[in-house]
């Protein structure tokens, strides 16, 4: 893979931008710079060199997608607008191939920029939940977590996703925090973005909405008591319920989720986790469930997989190794959730991101069918789970590291 003008002018601007929000945020800028300096020298010095995981497949299909879609220009690749699935990332590409003609690294070099950008976002959410400290390790963490530096180098929808996600969780902080409409409004801002790139990420917004809903009737219940309700506590209650009938009825067109009903339609989960089971990383076979009675038992197992997998017995490759250090961390991570949970579930903003985690990896745990799909995905939820748990993550410093070694 070349180095092309169009590409490095795009790694050239994402460069300024990080410069430019550094010189502003001087106190996380070397957070911002060894980031950005590490995910570029992986784009232009190492994918040079080895075949990096998951640089094909899904990544090679979006990409070609996309310069298909620019061959007719910039209305011919406007007009080829997919709708909320997948296709959506080679359609957002394929407008600037029309313009700018084909480069993979500009490619990269977007998903780079929103990857940098979730960086910002979540040192900005860490500290408006915790403090200065803990922002600055879930900063660090993200600045050198070998698969998050991996997804942010590549033309995948995990750094789009990533933003997204944590613009809807800049907006529940800011809710739990002010109780504001703007708040909710960039909640559904940040989850409707999500949902462009996955539709499953929708399933976040549902359950936020159902959890300040009863929230709300709580509050009407007790106003109403003391004879002091507010015309907008009332329009809050109509509008959230309005907008969670109408995605549990009406989400037939999102790919992934459909709709409510067939979300709880044993049969078309039993399909969809077969046609998952595929690969020399698929899940054992005796995770595969039979009939929904088998789903009750399996359903677990096949969470636990998706988090912790690959487990020391499934690894068969080389590069199964590098997914088996990825799911030590996890373990390591959830050690320390499960030690502080009763901080965590006591504090109603850690309560409703720790809900939208556990509902992501519930769902998609059951669904996914091997490791190597596991791996990308529960890399979207990786900034829930150290934003849940920042303050107690050991802080590791060079005095520390020289007094060990003497």
């Amino acid at each position: 893979m070349n180095l092309d003008f169009n590409g490095l002018i795009s790694l050239l601007f994402v460069t300024l931008i990080v410069i430019i929000i550094a010189k502003k945020k001087t106190s996380i800028a070397s957070i911002l710079y060894v980031a950005l300096g590490l995910r570029l020298l992986v784009i232009v010095f190492f994918q040079n060199i080895l075949i990096l995981p998951d640089s094909y497949g899904d990544t090679t299909v979006f990409e070609n997608r996309a310069y298909e879609w620019s061959q007719g220009g910039f209305y011919n690749a406007l007009n080829n607008f997919p709708g909320v699935n997948s296709r959506f990332l080679s359609w957002l590409m394929a407008l600037l191939y029309s313009l700018f003609g084909r480069s993979e690294i500009m490619a990269q070099s977007i998903s780079l920029l929103f990857a940098m950008g979730s960086i910002f976002m979540a040192i900005i959410i860490a500290e408006k939940i915790w403090d200065k400290n803990s922002a600055k390790k879930v900063g660090w963490i993200l600045a050198f977590f070998p698969t998050i530096v991996l997804y942010s180098t590549l033309f995948t929808r995990e750094p789009y996703s990533w933003f997204f996600l944590l613009t809807a969780l800049y907006g529940i902080v800011r809710w739990s925090q002010d109780r504001r409409l703007s708040s909710l409004l960039i909640t559904l801002i940040g989850f409707t973005g999500a949902t462009f790139f996955h539709g499953g990420l929708l399933l976040g917004g549902l359950i936020f909405l159902i959890f300040i809903m009863f929230v709300n009737i709580k509050e009407l219940l007790k106003a109403a008591i003391i004879l002091k309700i507010s015309f907008i506590s009332i329009f809050l209650f109509i509008f959230i319920l309005s907008v969670v009938i109408f995605l549990t009825n009406y989400v037939d067109s999102i790919p992934k989720l459909h709709s409510f009903k067939e979300m709880l339609d044993v049969n078309l989960i039993l399909k969809e986790i077969s046609y998952r089971n595929i690969k020399s990383a698929a899940y054992p076979e005796w995770t595969i469930p039979t009939d929904g009675i088998d789903l009750i038992f399996k359903a677990p197992i096949r969470i636990v997989y998706f988090i912790f997998s690959p487990f020391p017995w499934d690894i068969n490759k080389l590069s199964h190794i590098i997914g088996f250090l990825d799911s030590i961390c996890y373990i390591l991570l959830f050690i320390l959730l499960t030690k502080n949970f009763k901080k965590i579930i006591n504090d109603p903003t850690l309560k409703i991101i720790f809900l939208i985690l556990a509902c992501y990896l519930i769902v998609f745990g059951i669904v996914s069918g091997n490791f190597g799909t596991a791996i990308r995905h529960r890399a979207k939820f990786f900034i829930f789970l150290i934003l849940l748990v920042a303050p107690w993550i050991p802080k590791l410093t060079l005095k520390k590291i020289k007094k060990k070694l003497s």
